[in-house]
Formats: structure tokens, sequence, C-alpha cells
């Protein structure tokens, strides 16, 4: 009897063995060949509950550290799934909560109370990503060691498949999210060549206001866009408009943000008018870190919340548009700079013709004369006017400024004294003429340094008045200098009550004139020194044996030696007269 009482144990036992293998390979067949989580989950509790004879099971799921979330219930309300719990130091073995190690850790007590007895950690590859709770039965408070290894078994190959799940779960969302971004880049590559191709700015609110409603499926909105450091809305449609106040406001929000984020110091009035308004969402549009303007969005048409990458969205497209105005700004300012370039150089010929084209040939005298702007146009004057009986009047002027109102009031200057010499007048007379004209003709602030003289190439005399302008130098051939300052004020200021005094010097052979402008004198440096007159005159005494046009190339020479690392400050102009035998 004692035999085969024996062998018959031995067979059950082994016959036990085969059939949990058997269960377990099973269970792992059914958990590993699916990838819904919810069936895992499902499938491991009803699998436990029916070894344990168990009325009641639980499964939670970490889904950060130390939170733990219910994924599933067996015979408990399924209102608690989804409930979150904190939970720390998990034990990696099976445990059994009435114990008195176990009563030591107090998350324990919320199992408890639901009516969980004893709790299975899941572990992957070492690390804990769930626990399970179960209640056996009544008539047994704890588990045999096989039923303890066996449930153990199925933790472990649910666990597996767990994290198995959940990699791919996550490879999906990630796959999802990044087929979402590639979405959103194409969008974006193709707005960006509609964009980049507008240049005109109403056409770009446009276009962001069609994008608006195409892509996101918004149909309340504002566009604001900042203009000499004022936020104005150019295109609406909310409701009700947006204060000045509140526009000054949206240029501190320099982050992408939902109106209910809006939590600093000062924002909450801010924001209950937004709210107000239909506001859920800000986007600013910046331009190298700075707002140039802000979106302004309603809730979508279909009233789904924005989601992160709504809003990072939103804030690629709303570069895309500042970008893409800028650039219309920036290209309309091109054109009007190269529009003004074009009439710049138009009026720097019409300049060019006022002064001579080709100076005369005086009997018994050498001249030649220069004039160097130092922008397109300038405000320097010269001139060499033939008169009978082989006298002619030689001008030099210098219009204070530069640019172009200097030049206007140059070309003023010069056709009045071309109106005014044919009269025959003396030249007090008509410097007083010239005056009163130029005052007429000029608002304050502008005004004419002027020198002229009618020179006799016969008698080699001439006549002189200088108002207010440097002094020429005649330099005489015994070595002597003389300055003509024979004159009276300068041009424009006011309407003299007495004549401008006339000068009268006499040319020998070999004697040079040189009339200049304060751009040469007053050339700088970079250390910021003018040039002055002594170097001028040293400059001419070197080379008074030298021909007019020798002498006016050397003091050109000098000028622009000295100034030579520094940009041209004002207009240069020379002329040099000299008496030959």
């Amino acid at each position: 009897m004692t035999a085969p009482s024996k062998q018959s144990a031995e067979s059950r036992t082994a016959s036990e063995t085969r059939f949990d293998l058997s269960a377990l390979f099973e269970f792992s067949s059914v958990v590993n060949a699916s990838l819904d989580l919810t069936f895992i989950l499902g499938h491991f509790l009803l699998t436990v509950m029916g070894k344990l004879v168990s009325l009641r099971g639980i499964i939670l799921l970490e889904h950060k550290k130390g939170a733990f979330r219910i994924e599933n219930v067996k015979g408990l309300p399924e209102i608690l799934i989804g409930t979150s719990i904190l939970i720390n130091k998990i034990p990696k073995r099976l445990t059994y909560i009435d114990t008195e190690d176990a009563q030591k850790l107090s998350w324990l007590t919320y199992f408890k109370d639901k009516g969980i007895s004893v709790l299975i950690p899941l572990v992957a590859q070492e690390k804990i990503v769930g626990v399970a709770g179960f209640a056996p039965s009544i008539l047994r408070k704890k588990l045999s060691e096989k039923e303890a290894t066996y449930v153990k078994s199925l933790a472990n190959i649910a666990a597996a498949a767990i994290e198995k799940s959940l990699i791919i779960a996550e490879l999906s969302r990630v796959n999802r999210r990044l087929d979402g971004k590639i979405q959103e880049l194409n969008t974006l590559f193709e707005l960006s060549k509609e964009f980049n191709v507008i240049l005109e700015p109403d056409r770009v609110v446009k276009l962001l206001m069609f994008s608006l409603m195409g892509q996101i499926g918004v149909s309340r909105f504002a566009i604001c866009l900042e203009k000499e450091g004022v936020m104005n809305v150019v295109s609406s449609r909310l409701d009700k408009e947006f204060s000045p106040p509140l526009c000054s406001y949206l240029t501190s929000i320099s982050t992408p943000m939902l109106v209910e984020n809006l939590v600093r110091k000062g924002d909450q009035q801010w924001k209950n008018s937004l709210k107000e308004l239909g506001v859920q969402v800000l986007i600013p549009l910046q331009l190298q870190n700075q707002t140039k303007g802000m979106l302004a969005l309603g809730e979508k048409l279909r009233g789904e919340q924005y989601s992160p990458m709504d809003l990072e969205f939103l804030f690629s497209l709303g570069n895309l548009a500042i970008i893409s105005l800028e650039n219309a700004r920036l290209f309309k300012e091109a054109i009007e700079k190269q529009k003004l370039e074009d009439e710049l150089l138009i009026a720097k010929e019409i300049q060019r013709g006022l002064l001579p084209a080709h100076l005369p040939m005086i009997q018994n005298f050498e001249i030649a004369a220069i004039n160097i702007s130092s922008k397109q146009v300038g405000g320097d004057y010269y001139d060499v006017i033939p008169l009978p009986e082989d006298r002619f009047v030689i001008a030099i002027g210098d219009v204070s400024g530069k640019g172009t109102p200097a030049s206007l009031l140059m070309a003023n200057l010069q056709a009045t004294i071309r109106a005014l010499v044919p009269l025959g007048l003396s030249l007090s007379e008509l410097t007083n003429r010239v005056n009163d004209l130029v005052c007429n003709s000029t608002g304050s602030g502008r005004f004419i340094t002027f020198f002229w003289g009618i020179l006799d190439s016969r008698s080699r005399k001439m006549k002189y008045v200088s108002a207010g302008h440097n002094p020429p130098f005649l330099f005489h051939t015994d070595g002597t200098v003389e300055r003509l300052d024979r004159g009276g004020i300068i041009l424009g200021i006011m309407k003299v009550m007495v004549s401008y005094q006339e000068g009268e010097v006499q040319f020998g052979a070999g004697d040079l004139l040189v009339l200049f402008t304060d751009g040469v004198s007053e050339a700088m440096n970079d250390q910021g020194e003018e040039w002055g007159e002594e170097p001028l005159e040293r400059v001419v005494r070197d080379h008074l044996d030298d021909a007019s046009h020798v002498v006016l190339t050397h003091i050109v020479d000098a000028v622009k030696d000295h100034s030579k690392n520094t940009v041209q400050s004002d207009d240069i102009t020379l002329v040099i007269v000299k008496a030959v035998a």
C-alpha cells in the first residue's frame, strides 16, 4: 500500500507541475501576443484572481517618479481607475499587508482600506513598473510556497509584457508627434514660400489671417503690430476693441501662452480684460527677441483646447509673418532709397551743369578750379563770368549746411548772380542786392559766405567784395602775401543799411591768387585736427613758380593726405588765378 501511494503522489506532483508550466506558457503567449495594455492588465488580474480564488484585484503603474496610477480593477469600483497615489519603497517581493514589517509603510493603508491583503510587485529588468494587489480566499490568509512562486512568475511575465506595451505606446506617441511635426514643417515650408513672395504689408496680414482660420481653425482673433513704439490693431475679428492700455501691455509678452496662465504680478487686470474679449491665447511676433506684434486668438471652432504643439506652430507661423512684414518694410525703404539716390544723381548732374564746364581763356592770366562735394550734391559754388572789355567776374561761395538744401540755395545764388551781373552796377551795389534777395528767399539758419571780384585782364587790377568768406591769399613774387578781406557781413543774415566795402588789388607778373572754401582749411584728420591755413600757405609758396593747375593739384593732394583716414566732412572748392608775363 505504501509504495503505490507514494508513486501516486509523485505522479500528481509531476502532473500539476506540467499543468503550471503549461499555464504559464499559455499566459505568456497570450499577453505577449498583444500590445493592448488594457487587455494585458485585465488578463493578468483575471488569471491571478482565478488562481487565488480572489474576489478583488487592483493594478497600478508608475507614471512618474513615486506616483502610481490605478489602471485596472476587478471587484472594486471602476471609478478608482485613473486615481494616483504616492508610493515609496515598494518591496521587490510578495508583501502581506497585515505583517508587522508591512505596517511600517504608511501607503499600505490605502490598499488595506480597499480589502487588499497581498501585493505583488511588477518587476521588469530589475525595475519596478507597477504593483498588483489581491484579496485571496478568506480560507487562506497566506499563499502556499507553490502559489506564491506561480503568482510571482505570472507577475514577471506580465511586467515584461506591460513594459513592452508601454514602450510601444511611447514609440507610437513619439511617432505621432513626429508625424505632426513633419506636417507642421511642411505646412510652414509652404506658407514660408507664400510669405516670402509678398512684399505688401496688407497682403501679408491677410495671408496670416487666412492661415489662422485654415490651419488652426480659429475665427475670432486680433492681429497687432508695433509701429514707432506703439502696438496697434491692424486686423480684428473680436466682438470688442482693444483699448490702448491693453495694446501697450501686450508688448510685455515675450513667449506664447494661454491667457489662463498669466500669473505675473499685475497680470490679473489684463487677464480679465482679455477674457472679456474672448481671447484664449497670446502669440508674440518677434524679431531679434523683441516683440514687434501680437496674435490674440479666441477659441477654436470645434471648442478644442490649444495644445503645446499648437502654440509652437503658431509661434513659428507668427515669426514667418513678422519676418515677411519686416522684409516688406525694408524693400519699401530700399525702393525709396534707390529713388532718392536716382534723384540725387540727377540733382548732381544738374548742379554740375551750374558750375563752369570750361573755364574761359583770360589774357595775361592762368586759371584753374575744382569742386569736390562731400555728398552727392553740395553747397559750394564757384564761377568765372566773362564781361565786356576783357573783364571777368571771379566768384566763390559756401552755403551753410550740406546735401540737397545747400545745393538748392547754391543754385539760387548762381541764378541771382547771373541775373544781376549784366546790370553793370558796382560790386558793392551788386552785393547789396544779392544779400537782399538771399534774405528774402531763405529762412533763419541759412546763410552764405561769398567772395567775388571783377578782374580787368588789361590793367591786371581786380576790384573785390568779401561777404564773410575766408579771405583769399594773393601771393606776390617779392614774397609778400595779401589777404583780401574788404567787404561786409555774410549773405542772408540780415539786410544791411550800409553798402559793402570794395577792395582793389594789383597783380604783378607771377603773382598768384588762391580762393578757397573752409572745406580746405578745416579738413579733419583721424585725430580731429584741422589742416589750417598755414599749411595751405606753405604748399603754395613751395610751388609758386608752377602753373596754376599744378598748384591746385598740390593743394588737393595735401588736403587728402591730411584727412586720408577719415570721411570727407565738407565740400572742397578751390580757384587759382595766376598772372603770367
